[in-house]
């Protein structure tokens, strides 16, 4: 979290190393870190996004499930509030 005019700015929800500093009382360098640090976890989740949709198998259930979910067919796949009770 970067506080920048006193507020709050999240960047991924990732702890940065400057975290809980206003912008304007960094170093260059700091910022830049910042920054990089940013750009690094966006380009990990868009690699991550990547494998997934290179996986021919994986899309095919996920296309499916999408299907089965559409059409209401019960324990074709599990429902993220249960999920997330569980």
């Amino acid at each position: 979290m970067i506080l920048k005019n006193n507020q709050e700015i999240s960047i991924e929800g990732k702890v940065m190393r400057a975290a809980k500093r206003k912008i304007t009382d960094m170093t260059v360098d700091e910022l830049k870190g910042v920054i990089h640090e940013a750009i690094t976890v966006d380009m990990e989740v868009w690699r991550e996004t990547f494998e997934i949709m290179a996986d021919s198998k994986l899309m095919g259930q996920i296309r499916q499930v999408d299907l089965d979910r559409a059409s209401g067919k019960k324990g074709a796949f599990v429902a993220w509030d249960d999920l997330k009770n569980a």
